[in-house]
């Protein structure tokens, strides 16, 4: 600390000095040096020392020096004296923060500045990078749930001048179209069940009560035979269209189509509780539709379509079947043969749609549809007779509701007295349900028949009133 001069200035900045002001005191080789009056007042050494002792990091810095060595008494020994500096350091604590905010403020007004300069092309690598980027994530989000009625069309793509980025919308486009074709061959159904296990569909079956359907379009042959192959498959088409969109409006599940036929079923992999209600309400809306449809393929001097129906709920097996290499979502058991026995039974009872005692005790489906008994049936390869029925139409609809209702009231009168073995009062009933109809009852007409004969023949004391049918 010595230098020509004095005292040499010093700090803990190499480049920077102390100021006279924040010297409190020094002392060297036990020489006092300096002692700031106006801070302190006149104190001795001890006093300063203890006061810097309290005071030491905080406000006051001791700066202790290498002391000088010299031998005072002549007796060839150097004695240590006291060498120190005190600082008050609140006046550097200060010029320090000084320093800090006015460094600070400068570097927040560059950036601000900066931003301001580069905010236009911020913008646009926003605009090429993130924003399709970020688009492009929500639409993989849909197609890995199946949900690609809410992918974005291509005219609505953010183009990006970014390679990489175009080069992703290019193959997410190329797997959105193989999984948008794949969909037209799977059921969108089943996939979404096998994705939210999030497990590689395997072989195997499960047991599950469900409404099976089936439909069949009534003479396909005639009309395959006076149409030409391109008509008809336009047709079919259009069919098939409506068909499956009231299915999958339904929460159903199309299964195949087999030639001309329909084969869905309700309540698997989906739960849906009111299975057997939605089954039959899809009937009725397919009625409807084809009605227009008759319309406008009538105007157009093509063929028209009529289908029959037959539905069935019951316990049967769901699930894979086929091999590891390529399977199918399909369905097992006795009850899905009997409502294809039920499509089949329609030819007979001149009717459209035809359901089964089990889906008529599901919940809800008596309360919701008209429905005329027919018969009491036993069909190859069931083991027991079953009581089938006529959908007449929905409650809910206004129009021909009071003959419906009528119709429905009688039939059960009808069969009661059949199977009561009340036969003369069956045909009454019969004839008065001819009579709503306008004179003509197709549909009666077989049970008609055979309470003439049971008139004329009566039945062996055995006869529970069913018949067996002999249609395959």
């Amino acid at each position: 600390f010595k230098k020509e001069g004095g005292i040499a200035a010093f700090s803990r900045q190499s480049a920077q000095g102390l100021s006279i002001n924040g010297l409190l005191y020094a002392a060297v080789d036990g020489c006092l040096l300096y002692v700031n009056s106006e801070l302190y007042g006149p104190t001795d050494e001890p006093k300063l020392r203890y006061l810097a002792q309290r005071r030491r990091g905080t406000e006051i810095q001791v700066v202790p020096c290498d002391a000088a060595f010299t031998d005072t008494d002549g007796d060839d020994v150097d004695e240590r004296s006291p060498t120190f500096f005190l600082y008050d350091m609140r006046k550097e604590s200060i010029e320090e923060a000084g320093y800090s905010i006015g460094f600070t403020t400068v570097i927040i007004v560059s950036l601000l500045g900066f931003s301001l300069i580069f905010s236009s092309d911020a913008e646009s690598i926003a605009n090429q990078l993130v924003v399709p980027i970020r688009q492009l994530m929500k639409d993989m989000s849909h197609t890995a749930k199946l949900e690609l009625d809410k992918v974005t069309p291509p005219s609505g793509v953010v183009q990006s001048s970014v390679f990489e980025v175009r080069s992703l919308q290019a193959a997410f486009h190329n797997l959105n179209i193989a999984v948008r074709s794949f969909s037209k061959f799977t059921p969108l159904e089943v996939v979404r069940h096998f994705l939210s296990l999030g497990a590689v569909a395997q072989l195997g079956v499960v047991e599950r009560n469900v409404s099976i359907f089936f439909s069949d379009i009534a003479g396909w042959t005639t009309i395959c035979e006076k149409t030409q192959p391109i008509d008809v498959l336009k047709l079919l088409s259009e069919y098939f269209e409506s068909m499956v969109s009231i299915i999958i409006e339904e929460q159903g599940t199309m299964l195949e189509f087999i030639g001309d036929a329909i084969l869905a079923i309700w309540n698997a992999p989906n739960d849906v509780p009111d299975h057997a209600t939605r089954a039959v309400r899809s009937s009725v809306r397919m009625d409807a539709v084809l009605q227009k449809m008759r319309e406008a393929w009538q105007a157009n001097g093509r063929p028209e379509i009529h289908i029959r129906v037959g539905l069935h709920s019951s316990r049967v097996f769901v699930g894979n079947l086929g091999s590891n290499m390529r399977m199918k979502y399909g369905v097992l058991g006795d009850g899905v043969n009997l409502a294809s026995r039920l499509e089949e039974l329609n030819k007979r009872y001149k009717t459209d749609c035809m359901i089964s005692q089990s889906v008529l005790d599901e919940p809800g489906v008596a309360d919701a549809f008209y429905v005329r008994p027919l018969d009491l049936v036993h069909v190859k390869g069931q083991p027991q007779p079953s009581r089938i029925y006529q959908v007449l139409g929905m409650r809910e609809a206004s129009e021909c509701d009071v003959q419906m209702r009528e119709i429905a009231l009688v039939s059960q009168q009808a069969f009661r007295a059949y199977m009561e073995q009340r036969f003369d009062a069956a045909i009454g009933h019969l004839r008065t349900i001819a009579g709503i109809r306008g004179g003509e009852d197709d549909t009666g007409q077989v049970l008609l028949e055979r309470c003439q004969e049971f008139l004329e023949n009566p039945p062996p004391p055995n006869w529970d009133g069913t018949e067996v049918s002999s249609d395959r």
